[in-house]
């Protein structure tokens, strides 16, 4: 996928504060030189340094014109440092025990940064703390990288949130947490209406995201059922280049490029359609230099043996507990109950291909769906009655409950 679509060539300014997250996308230069002038680093007096010469404790120099200044004051044109104001008396004149260099005490003027230097590179992800920085730099809008991703759910079953589905219906979802996991990666998300099972609909929807977008996702229809579309209408307006791809789940996955760009099929399935999103759409996303925050990875202990089809990569939901200071991974049942079990899960597993199980017990590497914290503590607790039994206790929270 990355060598057959290129990095779209497409920006926006955005205001600086703003701009978080985002990717600039050419060199971004001061406007300002920081501190103007020569600025004081103590508090003290200004002077110029020829006067201290050779003043001791013994020998103090009598200061003929000092200037009072804090720590930031502006030096005034003619002195050259600062004497710090423990070093110097006051016996009906300002002297000092204590002899200064020209520039001590003082930062001069173009320390920080100068007009037209460089702040921040083209490519560089912007922080927090570059905001500060290009702001107190005159900078007040940026211009980033940008990127737009279509998603178009299909399907006559489904209706749009706040409604209430009839009989074999359905809220429309899918689209919605796509858009938030290509958020975290910078992506500029529009969401379209629901298209019904209808060929010349669905083409006419598809044909929009394609010319307002670079790249298209289509929820649902990339099957083989009666009502499944989406690829015909792909390879009419451009091309199929994938249709099934050895990933479970996630497999009736379509990859197709239209006028140039890509248009991915997803499966109508929740977990399916989010794998296909995070395995296919998130890594073109980072080739293109949009990245999401990087899972964290953990080494745990399966509670549970997992079988796979070696002739799949496997992606495996696990809910991971705390136990001491090791960490124990229970695979959660597949099947029914997709959107909790996404909810249960705080961890997935990547079984690759070639491999056709993983024992109870073995230590394998996870990754997390969200932040260690939220991982729960397995507790051993004794009863009369019942011996010994694990519990789950919830980690401490950094919200207390009515906060």
């Amino acid at each position: 996928m990355r060598s057959a679509f290129p990095t779209p060539d497409r920006t926006a300014t955005l205001p600086v504060a703003g701009a978080a997250g985002r990717v600039t996308a050419k060199p971004v230069y001061s406007l300002l030189t920081v501190p103007e002038m020569d600025i004081a680093a103590r508090d003290g007096f200004a002077v110029k340094s020829r006067e201290t010469a050779g003043a001791s404790a013994a020998n103090p120099a009598r200061l003929k014109n000092p200037c009072r200044v804090n720590t930031g004051n502006a030096i005034p044109s003619g002195y050259d440092a600062v004497i710090m104001i423990e070093d110097v008396t006051e016996d009906g004149a300002w002297s000092t025990g204590k002899a200064v260099i020209p520039g001590e005490h003082l930062h001069p003027r173009g320390t920080e940064i100068r007009q037209g230097d460089q702040i921040l590179p083209a490519g560089h992800p912007i922080r927090p703390c570059d905001i500060g920085a290009l702001l107190s730099y005159g900078i007040a809008a940026v211009d980033v990288r940008e990127v737009r991703v279509g998603l178009i759910p299909t399907g006559s079953e489904l209706v749009p949130a706040g409604e209430l589905p009839g009989p074999g219906g359905a809220v429309e979802s899918n689209t919605a947490a796509a858009a938030a996991l290509l958020g975290e990666a910078g992506a500029t998300c529009a969401r379209y209406g629901i298209v019904r099972d209808e060929p010349e609909q669905l083409r006419q929807a598809i044909w929009r995201g394609i010319r307002e977008n670079d790249l298209l996702l289509v929820s649902a229809g990339s099957s083989a059922g009666t009502r499944d579309f989406t690829a015909d209408v792909i390879g009419d307006l451009g091309e199929v280049l994938v249709h099934g791809i050895a990933m479970k789940p996630g497999e009736p996955a379509i990859i197709g490029r239209i006028d140039g760009k890509p248009a991915i099929g997803l499966p109508g399935y929740p977990i399916a359609a989010l794998t296909t999103v995070r395995e296919l759409a998130l890594p073109l996303l980072a080739a293109w230099g949009f990245h999401s925050p990087p899972a964290e990875r953990l080494r745990a202990r399966l509670a549970g043996t997992i079988t796979a089809d070696p002739g799949y990569d496997e992606f495996v939901l696990l809910t991971v507990s705390r136990a001491g200071d090791r960490y124990v991974a229970t695979p959660l049942p597949r099947g029914g109950g997709t959107q909790m079990a996404m909810v249960r899960a705080n961890a997935y597993l990547h079984v690759p291909t070639g491999t056709s199980g993983i024992r109870d017990g073995t230590e394998v590497d996870i990754l997390l769906t969200g932040p260690r914290w939220m991982i729960r503590e397995l507790v051993e607790s004794r009863e009369p009655a019942s011996g010994c039994r694990i519990r789950e206790r919830e980690a401490a929270s950094p919200l207390k409950d009515g906060s």
